[in-house]
């Protein structure tokens, strides 16, 4: 009698293909929103890079544009890091068995990663822009000046593009390297190294001009961009976001999760 209950239960089955993609980006959404780290990382930059922008309000001048595109300053150096922990996490935690139990097939895992950083980019990129009018127009009230509320859309275009761009590359090599403080490390120390090739030589300059993504989205920032800016950009993405991501992407799925 027992036997036959137990034959007649229905099969509880995970059919993971039955898993729409956007319920995947809301997944990895909130798991990188609601961990500790993704909410510190976030407030941090927020709050440093407000810091940098009443700085440079206060003691340069009180002018929009001026206080928006400083923030450069800290997002270049935070987004990628924050790229960084989203995809990182799985592995740091101790959660990719079981996220790749519920979704084994781990290229939609990887692609699914790529939207909350670019979310919380997007999000943060909003807050300053508005906060950057709010320090303007203070700033120039406590200090007795004429704040100057010249607005580049271009440019402002450029600095959300150029954000985006490194929180991407931030994952690319994430995904790459799947070690947090050895992604940071070598995101850290590439930029010092980029730096001291393009001042070397005027071999290292031009190569600099190519491959270096902080140097080739520096027309994005003003504004202006030629069509051989566009081809510069485009390689810098293909070296630092779209290889690295496609191998990384490769390493994922044949890594052993134990």
């Amino acid at each position: 009698m027992i036997s036959q209950t137990v034959s007649s239960a229905p099969a509880i089955r995970l059919d993971s293909s039955s898993i729409p993609f956007h319920r995947l980006i809301n997944v990895e959404t909130r798991k990188f929103f609601d961990t500790l780290v993704g909410q510190v990382l976030t407030d941090v930059t927020i709050v440093l890079t407000v810091g940098i922008m009443i700085g440079y309000a206060w003691f340069m001048e009180p002018t929009v544009q001026g206080v928006i595109m400083i923030s450069g300053a800290v997002l270049s150096i935070l987004l990628p890091a924050m790229g960084i922990l989203a995809v990182t996490s799985e592995w740091s935690h101790g959660t990719a068995s079981t996220t790749f139990a519920l979704e084994p097939r781990r290229v939609r895992i990887v692609a699914s990663k790529l939207f909350p950083p670019v979310i919380a980019t997007a999000l943060t990129c909003a807050v300053l822009v508005g906060v950057a009018f709010v320090i303007t127009g203070a700033v120039s009230a406590a200090r007795g000046v004429t704040a100057d509320w010249t607005f580049d859309p271009a440019a402002t275009a450029g600095w959300f593009s150029v954000n985006v761009i490194l929180v991407l590359s931030g994952v690319a090599l994430g995904t790459l390297i799947l070690n947090a403080p050895a992604a940071i490390i070598f995101v850290a120390t590439s930029a010092m190294a980029w730096s001291l090739i393009a001042v070397s030589s005027k071999t290292g300059a031009a190569i600099a001009a190519w491959f270096d993504i902080g140097t080739t989205t520096t027309p994005l920032l003003d504004g202006r961009v030629t069509n051989d800016d566009l081809v510069r950009i485009t390689v810098s993405i293909g070296v630092w976001v779209l290889l690295p991501l496609i191998l990384g992407a490769v390493r994922v799925v044949r890594r052993e999760v134990r």
